[in-house]
């Protein structure tokens, strides 16, 4: 009789203590961790596709800054990222160059350099037939000339730029003005990379010469083509000139640039060494 009268007992303390257990709000599964289900009334949504374009960078140089006045007056219009190379002992090339650096570009040294060609030479071009110490005295007279240079690459130059001596030169200067050295390749032999990482500085080459064809539809094909180059390497270095054919070209063109997936640089982002 007690034995029967505790398994009762014990039966109720069961029942007791699994309605306690089963009342509203004490148990409540938790959330799976990861990957949650969609709510039943959403649509699934597409994934994105792979962009080849994901980090392409474009920098856009224009050389030869310095002569006229009117460029310098359009170059504060342009809106969007540009390393303007200036040539050195103009009558505009502190403007140029301040004006370049009042809107937040990047200002180069255009450094005039010996030709194999018979063309004239801007005052204190770096000629093959130079010492050291007279090659080193022209680059400052450039340097100093150009106030805000955060680099320089050549203008002309496919003799002085083929010569290593003189490019050592070149080189060294820029290390001690930590300074950087774009290439524009006016020669397959060029001397400027194997200079430039003797000497410990960084540097660039240049892809593509947006204008040698000074027409707009020429020099909008040049620049689908730097595109198609940034989009393909993740990066590309075009080169141009204050032409008035090619300022509207980029001002046209340049501020959507984004929506082909390329961004646009100043060149000191794409130096290495």
């Amino acid at each position: 009789m007690v034995r029967r009268a505790l398994s009762l007992a014990a039966l109720g303390l069961a029942a007791l203590a699994l309605l306690w257990w089963l009342r509203p709000g004490i148990f409540t599964p938790p959330p799976p961790a990861e990957h949650p289900a969609p709510p039943a009334a959403s649509k699934p949504q597409p994934l994105a596709a792979p962009s080849p374009a994901a980090g392409a960078r474009l920098a856009l140089v224009l050389d030869d800054w310095g002569y006229q006045k009117a460029p310098v007056e359009r170059l504060k219009t342009l809106k969007f990222p540009l390393t303007t190379s200036i040539l050195p002992n103009l009558p505009y090339s502190r403007a140029a160059a301040d004006a370049s650096h009042a809107d937040g570009d990047v200002v180069i040294l255009h450094c005039p350099m010996q030709s194999v060609k018979s063309v004239g030479r801007e005052k204190n071009t770096l000629l093959t037939s130079m010492t050291p110490a007279q090659a080193r005295a022209a680059l400052e007279t450039d340097w100093d000339s150009v106030p805000w240079a955060a680099g320089m690459n050549n203008h002309e130059g496919s003799k002085a730029s083929a010569d290593r001596a003189l490019m050592d030169v070149a080189a060294a200067f820029m290390k001690e003005k930590g300074g950087f050295f774009l290439d524009s390749v006016t020669t397959n032999r060029s001397a400027i990379p194997a200079a430039a990482r003797a000497a410990g500085v960084l540097w660039a080459r240049r892809r593509v010469f947006l204008d040698n064809v000074i027409t707009e539809p020429a020099i909008e094909r040049e620049l689908n083509v730097a595109v198609a180059q940034a989009l393909k390497h993740g990066s590309c270095i075009a080169i141009g000139h204050p032409h008035k054919q090619t300022l509207d070209v980029l001002a046209r063109l340049a501020p959507g640039l984004a929506a082909r997936g390329v961004t646009l640089v100043t060149v000191n982002v794409l130096v290495h060494p």
